[in-house]
């Protein structure tokens, strides 16, 4: 408060709880402002601005699930009751799970492609791909929040299966989708360790990286 000695002394904390609500406010805006630019709402807004046509897939997903889209030849069935020699179980659901996960690391892996010159500075960092995946799971997570509340009330209210079977159908979806993610990453953190060991030769000697 030395800027504003001048204040005689009986204002100074009138003054003061003036600033206090500026200084709230500043901190909400810069808080916001840290939201609105970080990455996972920026590929948010990068996959809207360019490029639709891949979000016409998960409009798809969504309608199919929603039963908007071809309920009369029962395509909600086959995602939200799936069925394997005749049976609803933890096994259909796992095949679904592993479909989804193969749509999901295809998108992953196209929009990286795609978008990775935006962002560079992932270059930089460790295990570039995961962290790029971690950031733009907002569609996916929004997708399989969505499919498993679909899922539960048609099981529940259409199959009329009991929770504990619905756990397990849940359990089998959701194991299959994390197979085939986990296998994904282990695949391309191999893959780059490998392509580091056959090019660490070439930069061994600072003549061959200069030729």
């Amino acid at each position: 408060m030395e800027y504003f000695s001048f204040i005689p002394r009986y204002l100074h904390k009138q003054f003061r709880s003036t600033l206090q609500p500026l200084k709230k406010n500043i901190a909400i805006q810069e808080y916001l402002r840290g939201i609105f630019f970080s990455l996972p709402l920026q590929l948010l807004f990068l996959h809207f601005r360019k490029y639709q046509v891949l979000l016409l897939f998960w409009a798809m997903l969504f309608a199919t699930v929603g039963g908007a889209f071809m309920k009369t030849f029962g395509a909600e069935a086959l995602f939200l009751a799936p069925e394997y020699m005749g049976d609803v179980n933890a096994l259909s659901a796992a095949i679904v799970g592993v479909a989804i996960g193969i749509f999901i690391m295809c998108w992953n892996v196209t929009t990286f492609i795609l978008f990775s010159r935006h962002f560079t500075f992932l270059a930089a960092t460790q295990f570039p791909f995961l962290k790029y995946c971690i950031n733009n799971s907002v569609i996916p997570l929004t997708f399989l929040f969505y499919y498993l509340v679909k899922a539960y009330g048609y099981l529940h209210h259409k199959m009329l299966i009991d929770n504990i079977e619905i756990a397990i159908i849940t359990g089998g979806f959701l194991f299959g989708l994390l197979l085939v993610l986990t296998m994904s990453f282990f695949y391309f953190f191999s893959a780059d360790r490998t392509i580091f060991k056959i090019l660490q030769p070439l930069f061994s000697s600072a003549k061959n990286y200069i030729s």
